[in-house]
């Protein structure tokens, strides 16, 4: 049994998919997406829908998280991310990792960039 997709409800879905594909290399599922729901997935991944809400609150901890090969990789993406105005944390090492996080935009979830701290 694999895991095919995650929900997460967004007040922006056209915003929140965009970020997405422009800065994760996600891609649209359906040709019919809609501001109200959107299906995207990585490439050989699995799919995430947005889903137009209000008032959505995930538990502090909650995230979805992206892995890196290494800390210059890390480094790169929070680069293009700082000038797109997006992050303003730098990365940091914590639970073995070298990461960043950051709220999406046009959502209101977290987004991890990270790799193993070797």
């Amino acid at each position: 049994m694999k895991l095919d997709h995650i929900n997460l409800t967004v007040h922006d879905v056209v915003e929140a998919a965009s970020f997405l594909k422009k800065h994760f290399a996600f891609v649209d599922v359906f040709d019919d997406n809609t501001p109200e729901i959107t299906a995207l997935r990585v490439p050989g991944g699995m799919a995430v829908l947005l889903m137009k809400g209000s008032g959505a609150a995930y538990p502090k901890m909650f995230h979805i998280g992206f892995d890196l090969e290494t800390k210059d990789a890390v480094n790169a993406h929070y680069e293009r991310l700082i000038q797109a105005g997006i992050v303003t944390d730098a990365p940091d090492s914590g639970w073995g990792s070298w990461t960043f996080n950051f709220k999406c935009p046009g959502g209101n979830f977290i987004i991890e960039v990270a790799c193993t701290d070797s």
